[in-house]
């Protein structure tokens, strides 16, 4: 239960990605390639920061969402972090998450995905333990290299088949692919999907989005903005699926979210608190 609730909270981090900092993007896919790579280089240096809240406890746990320029020209790195606090921290023995993702830029257009690893570390001080996975895009052999990882030693690799067409896209590639226009227009009830991967091999994000977040617990989304509701394959963060919900405010921010029924837990919010960028 512990573990679920984190990864819960993990969800609604992602999702920042769909939005992150990008005012005034134009809302038409096929994007010429010097646009594409203004809309790109726009976020460079943005960090996002969010409050998660539960019930009666306040500030529960936190995450981030970055985008910086990557160790080669053209490449970008976008990192997604989230950690317990307070008695949440106690109760996950101090649990952190983090997805990073390695991007270039292609002729086409949008990102593609050279590396993507999730971390998982939990543990007092001197006791700390970590889980992770990496997977390496092999574009000219068409695979995917994938490893897994206990306390910093990765096992043997798996190589696994890439399908012909669009490059897949992780899970944070895809989102800021999605924001640049790549997959169509953020209007009220557009449909999207958009082709990532995992251990299973090809999967699919679906993102649907609604004009009238108040349709969807009033109590808590504004009237005005736009709420889009997003499936995610369970492989991803290893959950048992189902919806989450986020809310854009005027400036195409998601300021807001809900991951609804949580095993043994209930709902959970997401509020975002905080938008800078680096070396302001």
């Amino acid at each position: 239960m512990k573990r679920i609730l984190f990864v819960k909270a993990m969800l609604f981090f992602a999702f920042a990605g769909f939005a992150v900092a990008a005012p005034n993007l134009p809302e038409t896919a096929n994007l010429p390639k010097e646009s594409s790579a203004a809309l790109f280089d726009r976020w460079l240096g943005q960090h996002l920061r969010y409050d998660i809240d539960f019930l009666w406890f306040d500030s529960i746990a936190e995450g981030s969402l970055s985008f910086a320029a990557g160790e080669r020209p053209g490449t970008y790195r976008a990192v997604l972090e989230a950690r317990t606090l307070g008695i949440a921290a106690w109760l996950t023995s101090d649990r952190l998450q983090r997805y990073v993702s390695v991007m270039e830029k292609t002729a086409e257009g949008p990102l593609r995905a050279l590396s993507y690893e999730s971390l998982i570390i939990k543990g007092r001080e001197g006791k700390r333990k970590d889980r992770s996975k990496r997977y390496l895009f092999d574009y000219d052999r068409q695979q995917v290299r994938y490893q897994q990882g206990r306390n910093g030693v990765l096992g043997e690799a798996e190589l696994l088949p890439m399908a012909e067409g669009t490059p897949p896209n992780d899970i944070l590639t895809a989102f800021f692919n999605f924001q640049a226009g790549f997959f169509g227009p953020l209007v009220p009830g557009g449909r999207y999907h958009i082709p990532t991967f995992s251990r299973k091999g090809t999967a699919t994000i679906e993102v649907e989005v609604f004009l009238g977040p108040h349709l969807v617990r009033p109590d808590f989304f504004p009237a005005d903005g736009l709420l889009a509701k997003i499936i995610l394959d369970p492989e991803v963060f290893d959950t048992a699926g189902g919806a989450l919900y986020v809310w854009f405010d005027q400036r195409r921010l998601p300021a807001r979210g809900i991951v609804e029924k949580v095993i043994g837990l209930g709902d959970i919010y997401g509020t975002l608190v905080e938008t800078t960028r680096e070396n302001e």
